[in-house]
């Protein structure tokens, strides 16, 4: 889980003077208030509930600013012909009432009505990545004038049989509506997608035969991201997220780190999804920079939706220098090593009946792993042990449960947010052979997660304990246990905002001499050092995300701040002992989708009494948004990270 910001009580009462809001003012039509909330003697609203029968409403979050900025800029522009053109190609008029939010839902209600029907086409429409809308398909080629031709060659549009071939439904099969929304989530989950609409349609005359019509929204093929610490460190990425209008994405990214030997870095990235529609993934990767050199293929076929009954993959990769090993977090070790490793895995899903309107599959799968090192430190029996070559076998069990809901306003800006509800249940046994002695693995992991769609609260928990057992005595075990939680979306006069909540503990009994904990960014935001470690790790992170009521020239923004504090001592002291450690800071997160950079995050952290290897203060850029929901993803067996 991931959260960005905290404690807005002062806030609460600032933004309070900005008054109530009725449902007119918005153009809310036959909406309904709920029972008001009551916190420190302050009217905090629910939001509407709307009785009307649509699933997408215009937004009433946001008081449309937009149109009378930009007509400034339009206007300025069009003092000559190569301004107007170049407005043309950056900016999208805008429209009122432009921007769309999701009421929330289950994600299968819009579809049960047509349970079981035949399919009998399915019509793929693609827009443009500006100008356009997935709920309203007019696109006026007026927004780009004669730069049309020009934005279109510079924009690689994704051909329809690409998005064809990702899908797991054909002509032909019926309709199951969890296995509908899976394919929306997963074509909105592509690079090369921004947006995804999914709609059913009976046809005329032919009783239970129905048409699907997905209209998929283009990303702009071409991307860039940006991050730094505004001192030391830099990266700055491009991307094309639709190489050769066929959903390849070939990504480069060059790295800065003033502070490291090797102070520049390079990694090229080239990734396939579905090749010839068999939905076998090809991924490419070289890195080459301060943390590592490193190369490596993957060709991997996943449990795309519940209804995909195998799946397996292959890796191979060669390491010269790498901070990590395919079982082992290594970030914080000095020794020189390379190797290389092949990782091979299949399994095989059953579906399950339905209860409860989950959907229930069991997953069995195994996997082999093999690792050989070509250089590397001393190694015997009681040291450095990291670096055994190792043959390691695994298999898993896991039982699954799922449902998806439609939401907004959580992590994203208004946009749709697909949330996961349900639970997995996950026990993983294993064998390794290594150079000195053979142990046994085992390892129990569950995950649940509960949204109530009235309220808007998800509520989560995640709990793990793992042990390799050498000569019947149990070495190498960890327990982890993780609480979570995200508030309703709260009203207070325009504003809107959300509380996040996470705790998280880890210990470790009998590990390796030289393994230990570290404090991450799930613990405490930026929070990077290399002295500070133990053998138990408690963490608690508040945070709040304030949504402003406002478009400014294009740009919508949200306000956070966070207090992350935590722990981490040896394993024969009480976390409670510990001394703690504390991140405090906000950040300011701006979005325009007129643009071709929609996102950038700027964030200010503070730590006071940080470890002698750390600044007290951090200013960061990121253009990455941040999705803190459970990924049920069910894949290889792995063992349970220590970290």
């Amino acid at each position: 889980m991931r959260k960005i910001g905290i404690i807005g009580i002062i806030w609460i009462s600032m933004l309070a003077a900005c008054g109530a809001v009725t449902a007119a003012e918005y153009g809310f039509r036959d909406s309904v208030l709920s029972v008001p909330l009551h916190r420190d003697s302050l009217r905090i609203t629910r939001e509407p509930v709307l009785n009307m029968s649509v699933v997408f409403l215009p937004d009433s979050l946001i008081r449309d600013t937009l149109r009378y900025e930009f007509t400034k800029i339009k206007n300025i522009a069009g003092k000559s012909a190569f301004t107007k053109e170049l407005y043309k190609l950056f900016f999208v008029n805008p429209k009122r009432n432009r921007v769309n939010v999701m009421r929330t839902q289950n994600s299968e209600e819009r579809f049960k009505d047509f349970y079981g029907e035949k399919i009998r086409n399915i019509h793929i429409k693609v827009l443009p990545p500006y100008g356009t809308s997935v709920y309203d398909t007019t696109y006026s080629e007026q927004d780009l004038g004669w730069l049309r031709v020009v934005a279109n060659k510079i924009h690689m549009k994704t051909a329809e049989r690409t998005l064809r071939k990702q899908l797991t439904i054909k002509p032909g099969d019926r309709l199951i509506p969890f296995e509908l929304v899976q394919n929306e989530i997963m074509l909105r989950r592509l690079a090369y997608i921004e947006d995804v609409s999914v709609w059913v349609s009976r046809v005329a005359g032919v009783p239970g035969e129905v048409d699907v019509t997905i209209i998929c929204k283009d990303d702009f093929s071409w991307g860039m991201e940006v991050s730094s610490n505004f001192i030391n460190s830099a990266r700055i990425g491009v991307q094309n997220k639709n190489f050769m209008k066929i959903g390849h994405l070939l990504d480069y990214e060059i790295s800065y780190r003033g502070t490291k030997d090797r102070k520049w870095g390079n990694m090229v990235r080239y990734q396939v999804n579905s090749i010839f529609g068999t939905h076998f993934d090809l991924m490419l990767y070289y890195r080459n920079d301060y943390d590592a050199k490193q190369m490596w293929g993957t060709v991997e076929r996943q449990f795309l939706t519940s209804n995909v009954k195998w799946a397996g993959g292959l890796t191979l990769s060669r390491v010269f220098r790498s901070d990590a090993l395919p079982d082992i977090d290594l970030k914080h070790q000095d020794y020189p090593f390379n190797y290389f490793a092949q990782d091979v895995w299949a399994g095989r899903s059953f579906l399950l009946k339905t209860r409860h309107q989950y959907t229930r599959n069991m997953y069995v799968a195994a996997r082999f792993l093999n690792t050989v090192f070509n250089d590397r430190p001393d190694i015997s029996v009681d040291s450095n042990q990291f670096y055994y070559n190792r043959h390691s076998y695994f298999a898993a069990f896991t039982y699954q449960k799922l449902k998806y809901y439609k939401a907004n306003l959580i992590y994203d800006f208004g946009r749709t947010e697909d949330i996961p509800a349900g639970l997995s249940s996950a026990f993983t046994m294993g064998y390794e052979n290594n150079d000195f002695e053979n142990a046994t693995y085992w390892g129990y992991q569950f995950r649940y997660s509960h949204f109530n769609k009235y309220t808007e609260r998800y509520y989560a928990l995640d709990a793990a304990v793992s042990s390799y057992l050498y000569r019947g005595k149990f070495q190498r075990g960890l327990v982890k246990v993780g609480l979570h939680h995200i508030s309703n979306l709260i009203s207070v006069g325009h504003y809107r905002f959300r509380f996040y909540n996470d705790v998280n503990y880890v210990s470790g009994f009998r590990r390796y001499a030289n393994d230990y904990l570290y404090f991450r960014d799930e613990d405490i935001l930026g929070f990077d050092s290399d002295t500070l470690r133990g053998n138990q790790k408690l963490s608690v992170s508040l945070s709040t995300t304030f949504f402003f009521p406002y478009i400014y020239k294009g740009f919508r923004m949200s306000f956070t701040n966070f207090v992350d504090f935590g722990t981490i001592v040896p394993k024969e002291t009480s976390v409670f002992k510990g001394k703690t450690y504390w991140g405090i800071g906000l950040a300011v997160n701006l979005r325009n989708d007129n643009i071709v950079f929609k996102n950038i995050s700027l964030r200010l952290s503070f730590y006071p009494d940080p470890p002698a290897d750390m600044r007290w203060f951090e200013a960061s850029m990121s253009g990455k948004l941040q999705n803190g929901f459970y990924d049920y993803q069910v894949g290889k067996p792995s063992i349970i990270v220590y970290e």
